[in-house]
């Protein structure tokens, strides 16, 4: 009589252990998702209508309006009068704590204020992200009433933008680098690079302001202001002397 050898029992599962297999990555999906929403809502995008954030993220209208009901009962969005979407409380108390975990959020304060004050103009910082972004962290807002529009939080393209190239790295001769009318017509940037203790460029500085008020003169006066405070700070982040005007 041949052997019969009884069904071999899988091993039990722990409570809330997701099996083996395709299943488990639907949950990290649906999560990825709903970063993806959030960052749509924390770019230039917000506010945003149900339609516009399931045409910008490529998701179906019904899973875009799952995701987005469950990130509002969690308070990461809200929704504004006309039913459009915008970050919530939660997500900015996110966004203010990583903010803290800045040592230049706080460093480049006085530096950024003697920028504006001493040009007139908006004095920025701005980190990159990644390999084709960056990000204004922090601004000190022109005086005038006609002044470059806030950014804060918003992405930047490195390659079309004075602040982008000087965290490239792709300053000219002076150590500072100067564009007209790049992203936003009618506006003048000077931008210079914080450097770390390696010499690695970890942020950057710029003066932005309309064109019509900034002429050449003016050009070559905020690239010294610009590149002197960027010096200093770079000084208080560990650089050396040697290392900071390149």
């Amino acid at each position: 009589m041949a052997n019969v050898q009884a069904p071999r029992k899988r091993p039990a599962l722990a409570r809330g252990a997701a099996p083996a297999g395709g299943a488990d990555r639907l949950p990290v999906r649906a999560v990825r998702r709903a970063f993806d929403l959030l960052a749509l809502l924390g770019s230039e995008r917000a506010p945003a209508t149900l339609s516009e954030l399931a045409r910008h993220s490529a998701l179906p209208v019904s899973t875009v309006a799952r995701l987005l009901a469950t990130l509002e009962q969690c308070g990461f969005v809200r929704r504004d009068g006309e039913s459009r979407y915008l970050p919530g409380a939660r997500l900015m108390q996110v966004g203010l704590a990583s903010l803290k975990t800045y040592s230049l959020y706080e460093l480049a304060e006085p530096h950024l204020r003697r920028l504006s004050e001493a040009s007139g103009e908006t004095a920025n910082l701005a980190v990159r992200v990644d390999e084709e972004n960056a990000m204004y962290l922090r601004q000190v807002v022109s005086p005038h009433s006609i002044h470059h529009a806030s950014w804060l939080g918003r992405m930047l393209p490195l390659a079309r933008t004075a602040i982008g190239h000087a965290l490239l790295g792709r300053t000219d001769a002076p150590g500072y680098v100067a564009r007209r009318d790049t992203l936003e017509r009618d506006v003048t940037a000077v931008a210079a690079p914080l450097r770390g203790p390696g010499g690695e460029i970890v942020a950057a500085f710029s003066i932005t302001g309309p064109s019509f008020r900034i002429a050449e003169k003016d050009v070559a006066r905020f690239g010294r202001l610009v590149l002197q405070q960027a010096r200093l700070a770079s000084g208080k982040l560990g650089a050396s002397s040697a290392r900071e005007g390149t």
